[in-house]
């Protein structure tokens, strides 16, 4: 039998810097400080899930099984101005359909902008 891979891009690896869009303020019992609402960290591992039904148990005699991929886990460790923040595992359904991680705090803070924008700006239709 031959286990085969669906293809994956994820759009950082082990080792990038990444600023991360999601509030973080979790340290040490013995420290205090503000909860973020982003912080930049360092990405130091990453895991994947399969889908459960599709890991667990093959019942039929095939040639070819192909695995699916369905989350990555990055762990993240806080630097520079966030240093004190204990790590942080971020999980992400695959394919990634709405960034959390971003090479810049720049390009972050551009996503944000748009995004309040078009949440401003686009409402849902009345259907009468």
């Amino acid at each position: 039998m031959t286990i085969t891979f669906e293809p994956l891009t994820l759009p950082f690896k082990v080792g990038d810097i990444v600023f991360v869009d999601e509030e973080h303020g979790q340290r040490l019992t013995d420290k205090k400080g503000p909860v973020y609402p982003y912080f930049q960290a360092q990405i130091e591992r990453i895991f994947f899930d399969g889908r459960l039904e599709e890991m667990s148990v093959i019942d039929k005699p095939l040639d070819t099984y192909e695995l699916k991929v369905s989350t990555a886990v990055y762990e993240l460790k806080p630097i520079g101005t966030y240093q004190d923040l204990v790590k942080m595992p971020l999980r992400l359904s695959l394919p990634i359909k709405e960034p959390k991680l971003f090479g810049s705090e720049q390009e972050l803070k551009d996503y944000l902008q748009s995004k309040e924008y078009i949440e401003k700006t686009i409402t849902p239709a009345n259907s009468d």
